[in-house]
């Protein structure tokens, strides 16, 4: 009997300290450029921190590049308070090396300015946000500008990216050997290339706009990936798929304005439906993909056809390649919802919050 009472009180102290051990691990950490916080780096502030930990980054300028290898938060504290005035930029103190380097699993960034200037290499040099080999991070509301890479994942899973900006860059998010990964509501403007995805599957791509790149978005190599109600307006190229890109899903992107709305090349097992194209070009098919669902196919803005039963439908076919026998069986005759619409290009899914 004593025995097991002294079993209870041992039990009972294992149990009060490891909730006791929960608790401090749970702290957080303030950074102040200008001395106000109890770091004056971030990166002092995550050598400090333990994992679980939380970091807020006062409103100034911080130029360093951090490495994040513990499961931590790091938020701008300007992304608390809806400060839109006062804001936390990070600019890279070595031009050719990643800004925030991301190496552990569970970590959140959010809310800042990051700034890498390209570094004018061959090769792609620094990243603004790289992460490498993590899972379950969330990437939201920053804003990314002039670096190499925007948001870079390489072998990653199960990442969310939300609502971030990216823009003057070479590219703006790249996935390489990542999957079921979430991109949303992120805005990619004025990059050579837009959102790339390599060796990847199963991500899920929605409600993004790629906007005035060369390529808006290109998927390479990759499968059973979706693009779902994207915003792809004034690229070169609107998307891509090439290097046996299959079994890919684009279902209703708007593509407006660009050189080329899609180009298929060595890629085949695609489907593509309830898509509008309203392009100087609007589809260009190498393989053999599927240009409809079982009920509805694509609007086009050059199909001159006829829909003499009023049900929404054309009564012939829309050819995108005859040869090879891509063709749009289903094809839309009334246009998309009005918030579609070319007029309102500035007002769908564009991120602005950032």
């Amino acid at each position: 009997m004593k025995g097991k009472s002294i079993q209870s009180i041992c039990i009972t102290l294992i149990l009060v300290l490891g909730a006791v051990t929960t608790q401090a691990g749970a702290a957080t950490f303030t950074v102040g450029s200008n001395g106000e916080g109890n770091n004056s780096s971030i990166q002092e502030a995550v050598n400090n921190a333990q994992n679980g930990d939380i970091i807020f980054v006062s409103p100034g300028i911080y130029r360093e590049n951090i490495n994040v290898n513990k499961e931590l938060s790091i938020i701008a504290s300007t992304e608390l308070s809806g400060d839109q005035i006062n804001r936390t930029y990070v600019i890279g103190a070595i031009p050719t090396n990643d800004v925030f380097s991301i190496t552990s699993n569970n970590v959140r960034i959010s809310g800042f300015h990051i700034l890498g200037g390209p570094s004018g290499m061959d090769t792609y040099g620094e990243v603004g946000l790289y992460l490498e080999g993590v899972q379950n991070c969330s990437i939201s509301n920053n804003t990314l500008m002039l670096n190499d890479i925007g948001i870079d994942l390489n072998n990653s899973q199960r990442n969310v990216l939300d609502n971030n900006l990216i823009g003057f860059g070479t590219s703006g998010i790249f996935l390489t050997d990542s999957n079921e990964n979430l991109l949303s509501n992120n805005l990619v403007t004025t990059n050579s290339q837009g959102i790339w995805v390599i060796n990847s599957t199963n991500n899920t791509l929605l409600n993004n706009t790629a906007d005035s790149n060369e390529v808006g978005f290109y998927l390479g190599m990759s499968r059973m990936n979706m693009l779902e109600s994207n915003l792809i307006s004034k690229n070169d190229n609107g998307v891509v798929l090439a290097d046996m890109a299959e079994s890919n899903i684009l279902a209703n992107n708007s593509m407006y304005m660009n050189g080329l709305g899609v180009y298929l090349n060595a890629s085949s097992g695609n489907r593509l439906y309830q898509n509008s194209f309203f392009n100087f070009f609007n589809a260009e098919d190498e393989g053999m993909n599927i240009w409809n669902s079982s009920s509805a196919g694509n609007f086009w803005n050059d199909y001159n056809g006829t829909d003499a039963d009023g049900n929404g439908i054309g009564d012939t076919p829309y050819v995108v390649n005859q040869t090879s026998g891509s063709i749009d069986y289903m094809p839309i005759v009334e246009n998309a919802p009005s918030d579609e619409t070319p007029e309102n290009l500035n007002g769908n899914n564009t991120g602005t919050s950032v």
